[in-house]
């Protein structure tokens, strides 16, 4: 197994900050699992009938169908960005 060339730059790429952020919240919801409960009980009751029964499962699953879709969209920015340091 061997590392793209440009991995210093691929946080540049939206699946990798996608990554991010979804395991960000899933970790934060790890140690902290009643911060889900204390949202979905601020939220009035018509929205809330209309949430997944494990919402948790249903954000991590969100925010990774996100990065796989994003990983197959063109992000000419990013490569021309990351073009550019590979050239200097």
């Amino acid at each position: 197994m061997k590392l793209i060339g440009e991995w210093k730059q691929a946080w540049r790429y939206w699946s990798v900050k996608l990554n991010a952020i979804g395991l960000a919240i899933m970790g934060y919801l790890w140690f902290d699992p009643s911060a889900v409960l204390y949202v979905v009980n601020l939220m009035p009751p018509s929205v809330r009938q209309l949430l997944p029964f494990h919402i948790e499962a249903f954000i991590g699953a969100t925010f990774f169908a996100l990065a796989m879709i994003s990983r197959l969209v063109k992000q000419p920015k990013a490569h021309a960005k990351i073009a550019e340091k590979s050239n200097d």
